[in-house]
Formats: structure tokens, sequence, C-alpha cells
């Protein structure tokens, strides 16, 4: 039997309801837990909602709040550990699962696929599915790119979706994740990325199924809104330097199925409102920072004060600078996190109108392309 894990803040009431009694109502289910990060009206609406769900399901539904475990800003890591916690204390039972609390496509689908891969005697499973070819930018361009240059023989950069939420644990692979301080550290956005390293360090065996009608949840304004999320994300992608993977981890994917028309018509992002972010709040600081890096980016950079460029941040100056950002950057520095922000937003930019724009399958296809060359120049 299984545990299954919502992590939620603030989010629609009724999405997180019907996520919770689909769980419940699985038959490979004992126990859902909602690990709320406050007493707020979604934490009170499930609360209200949990004598119902259990008497229809019969599948008892545990409300906690996250435990303050890490060391770095409270957040998604604090929630998802504490959940790791309960499981190891207070459940019998062989997997958790975690999904996110606010997907309106989540179905018993999800939890059969990861139920059977690990039938199949697989310790981690990965839910992966299509995403817009202008989604998941952090995911490509931050910790796919840093797995690439920093660790190009294992089977990290290889992981589809290295950010995803959505996975299955073993009780084996929760006991060591438990016991890794650099885990146990990561309380906020960098979660994600600090479970995927502990899998592929501990040499724990990783499927990856495929949800081929994906994952439909909100989208982003500008990419202001993921500003937290990349810092944090990078920060712990840096953390890992210098760190011995192994080689020969067993990771096998599901081939994917079709996509939906709706992902690859979507534009995840502002993209009239992120350009206008390059020209926005330049110090000093930030400027004098940008002689690190090299001239093409330098220049790019500085006249993007006064009209954005990014045509310059190509393939090949996103591994240079992001390079450099490897050796130099700074977390809870404000011109370097700001630096961040920008460089990061000329390399989103460049990509969706040079690759994205000329349609979903050479969008997709550039980025694993992109990645593969990663690999290469770094050996």
């Amino acid at each position: 039997m299984s545990v299954v894990v919502f992590p939620f803040r603030t989010e629609d009431h009724q999405v997180a309801i019907d996520n919770i009694t689909t769980a419940a109502g699985h038959h490979r289910v004992d126990n859902v837990v909602c690990v709320g990060f406050e007493r707020e009206a979604t934490y009170e609406a499930i609360d209200r909602a949990i004598p119902n769900i259990e008497s229809s399901t019969g599948t008892e539904v545990s409300l906690i709040l996250q435990e303050r475990i890490g060391s770095l800003r409270p957040g998604k890591g604090d929630g998802m550990n504490t959940a790791l916690r309960f499981f190891l204390q207070r459940s019998d039972s062989d997997r958790i699962h975690f999904y996110d609390t606010d997907i309106t496509s989540f179905t018993a689908e999800w939890i059969d696929k990861a139920e059977a891969a690990a039938d199949g005697g697989y310790d981690v499973v990965r839910h992966y599915f299509p995403r817009s070819s202008t989604d998941a930018m952090i995911t490509w361009m931050i910790t796919r790119t840093g797995f690439a240059i920093m660790s190009p023989e294992s089977e990290l950069p290889l992981i589809e979706q290295p950010l995803g939420g959505e996975l299955l644990f073993t009780r084996r692979a929760v006991e060591r994740l438990v016991a890794d301080e650099r885990v146990r550290a990561q309380s906020d956005w960098g979660i994600d990325t600090l479970y995927t390293f502990a899998t592929v360090h501990y040499g724990f065996s990783v499927a990856e199924t495929y949800i081929p009608r994906g994952k439909i949840h909100k989208m982003y304004g500008s990419l202001t809104d993921l500003q937290t999320m990349l810092v944090e994300c990078f920060a712990a992608i840096q953390s890992l330097r210098g760190l011995s993977m192994p080689t020969g981890t067993r990771h096998d994917v599901e081939r994917p199925a079709g996509v939906p028309p709706g992902v690859k018509q979507t534009v995840a992002y502002d993209v009239e409102e992120t350009i206008q972010l390059l020209a926005a709040d330049w110090t000093p600081g930030q400027e004098s920072l940008l002689a690190l890096f090299p001239p093409a980016v330098r220049d790019g950079m500085l006249e993007s004060r006064i009209y954005p460029r990014f045509s310059y941040m190509d393939d090949r100056a996103w591994f240079e600078t992001y390079a450099v950002l490897l050796d130099h950057f700074r977390k809870n520095d404000p011109d370097w996190e700001a630096l961040l922000f920008k460089l990061w937003i000329a390399r989103v930019l460049q990509y969706t109108i040079s690759d994205a724009l000329r349609g979903y399958d050479h969008a997709l296809a550039h980025l694993q392309e992109m990645i593969d060359r990663y690999r290469m120049l770094a050996r």
C-alpha cells in the first residue's frame, strides 16, 4: 500500500479537494497526507471536507502543517521533507507518492502508472508529460543545463523533468533521503533538485512514466513570477559542484505518446511584459559584475539598459555564461540575484524568438540537442 501526499499553500479549494478525493479512492492508497504551509483558507476548506472524503472512500486523510526542518527559506522543501518524516514515523506503507495540489488534470492514472513501475522493482518513479515549448524554462536552462555541465556522464541530465513534483519513492529511498543532511537543509524550491541529485547519487533505479494528457495548471504572467524559484534552483545546483556521481544508474523512460494540440499552442509566459524586464532596475553593482562575462554577453546586457536585446544569448553564449555563474554567483546578494534573473530572461527570450516560434516539434528537438551539446562540451 501507499501514502499519497499533496503539499499545498493557497490553492483553488475545489481543485485541491477533488484531487484528494481521487487519491483517497484509489485501491492502492491507505492514507492521503495534506501538508499545509500555514492555517489559511485552503487548509480550512480541506479540514471541512475530510469527514466526507473519508466516509465516501474509506481511506484516512491526514491534514498536517509543515515543520521547520531546513536551514534555507521555509517553503516547498520543508513541506515535502515533513511528509517524508511522517511516512517513516507514522505509516507502515511501502511507498509514498507526491502530487502538486493544483493539477486540474489529475486522475487515478497517475497513481496507476507509478504503482505499476514500482511493482517492476524501481526505487523511484517520476512522471513526465508534454509541456508548452516555452514552459519549463528553469528545468531546461537551469537544472538540466547545470546537470549536463557538472555531471555529463551520469544520468542526471537525461532525467526528463528533474523539477517535477509528481513522483514516487519506496521506503528504502525515503530512508536515505531523510538521513541526507543536504536534503534536509533544502527547505526552499531547490528541494526537487536535491531529490533528483540524491536519487542518482545513491544509485537508486529510476523509471519515468509518461502522462499524455499533461499537467494542466495555471500559467504565468511575466517571468517575474519565477524569480525566487529561479534563484533557489540555481543555488541548489551550484551547491552540488564537485560531488562525484556514479554512472550506469538504471534509468528507463516510457516513450512519449502524442502531444495534445492545446499544449503545442500554449505560450507559457507574457513575452511583451518579460522583454521590458531586461531594461528595468539596473544598479552599478549589476553593471560591474558583467565584467566577469564573455564580451558579447557583457555588451549585450549593458545595451539592454537602453533598448532590450537578447539575440546574442544563443546556446553557446548561455553555456559560457552558466560557467561564470557557477564560479561566481552568490545567493542572497541582491545584485547577483537580479543579474542572474536578467541573464536567464535574455536566454529564454532568445530561445523563444529563435526556436519556439518555429513550431513545437522544432523547439523541443532543439532543447534536447542543446543538452546533448552541453554534455559533449563539458566532457
